[in-house]
């Protein structure tokens, strides 16, 4: 949640980062919210609502702090990226629960109960994740090429991501010193990829 606060509200408590930011999110036309809500620190659901918004608008985040000249290389790191999706989810299923266990005291007392059932599942829905997802740390660097293609080692270049490793590396030097691609992906993953250009 810290670098997340930080930046929401150096955007919102400042009136002039705030008008900013929101220009910068209605130049991308993508469909985006409009704004990011102000975290109140006294109401913790509000927590979810912050970083529901904050992920949404993760690229206009990303272009607006670049612009001002900050620094949080957390919006670039993938690992961080897929915690703050992670911590998106489980706090609106934590806050849906919380709605729906707050409609009667005999949802919340029976609830209670079962506070141990709950834990236990869980726990195996966690254990259920590693093992249908451990494939995934196998191909972190073909991801993360994916992610962030101009910031990665040319060893993710392999099968099945690529059949001929020499050509790849060839081809990747070249969108290293295209300068509009870089201002592209600035603006965004999916804008990048659908610029560059596909040899026939």
């Amino acid at each position: 949640m810290k670098p997340v606060m930080e930046i929401v509200n150096y955007i919102r408590t400042h009136a002039l980062n705030h008008r900013q930011f929101r220009n910068i999110i209605a130049e991308l036309h993508q469909g985006l919210p409009g704004d990011l809500p102000l975290h109140c620190t006294v109401r913790w659901l509000s927590k979810s609502k912050v970083l529901s918004r904050f992920f949404e608008l993760l690229d206009a985040v990303k272009l607006f702090m670049e612009e001002k000249d900050k620094d949080y290389p957390e919006l670039s790191d993938l690992e961080w990226i897929m915690d703050l999706a992670f911590s998106v989810d489980m706090l609106c299923h934590l806050d849906r629960l919380n709605l729906t266990l707050q409609a009667s005291d005999q949802v919340t007392s029976a609830a209670m109960k079962k506070k141990d059932r709950y834990a236990t599942l869980a726990a195996n829905l966690h254990k259920s994740f590693v093992t249908r997802f451990c494939d995934l740390q196998l191909k972190r660097p073909q991801i993360t090429f994916l992610v962030d293609p101009l910031n990665v080692d040319t060893d993710c270049l392999k099968a099945p991501l690529v059949t001929d490793v020499a050509a790849a590396e060839l081809e990747m030097i070249d969108l290293c010193e295209a300068d509009q691609l870089k201002a592209v992906l600035r603006v965004g993953t999916i804008e990048f990829w659908k610029s560059v250009p596909i040899e026939k």
